[in-house]
C-alpha cells in the first residue's frame, strides 16, 4: 500500500506529530540510558499533550516515520 502512504494523514494530525515531536526534543532525558531517556521523554510528551503513554508514543512514532518517508521521496511534506 505505498501508493497511500501520507495521504490518509490530514494537515491536523501532521501538526499534531509536529507538535509532540518538538516537546519530545525539548523533554528532559537520562543521557546515560538510552531506553530510560526514551521513555522519560514519551512520558514528558504524554503529561504536557494530556494523552496517554501509549498515544503519546504513537504520536512520535509517527511523526518520524513520517520524517524518513519524506526523506526517501516517498511522500511529499
Amino acid at each position: 500500500m505505498p501508493e497511500k502512504r501520507g495521504v490518509q494523514a490530514t494537515e491536523e494530525i501532521k501538526a499534531e506529530w509536529a507538535t509532540a515531536y518538538k516537546l519530545y526534543l525539548k523533554a528532559p532525558g537520562d543521557r546515560y540510558d538510552k531506553k530510560k531517556d526514551r521513555t522519560s521523554r514519551i512520558d514528558f510528551v504524554a503529561q504536557e499533550m494530556n494523552l496517554t503513554r501509549k498515544q503519546a508514543k504513537r504520536r512520535i512514532r509517527n511523526y518520524e516515520a513520517w520524517q524518513r518517508n519524506i526523506k526517501k521521496g516517498i511522500v511529499s511534506p
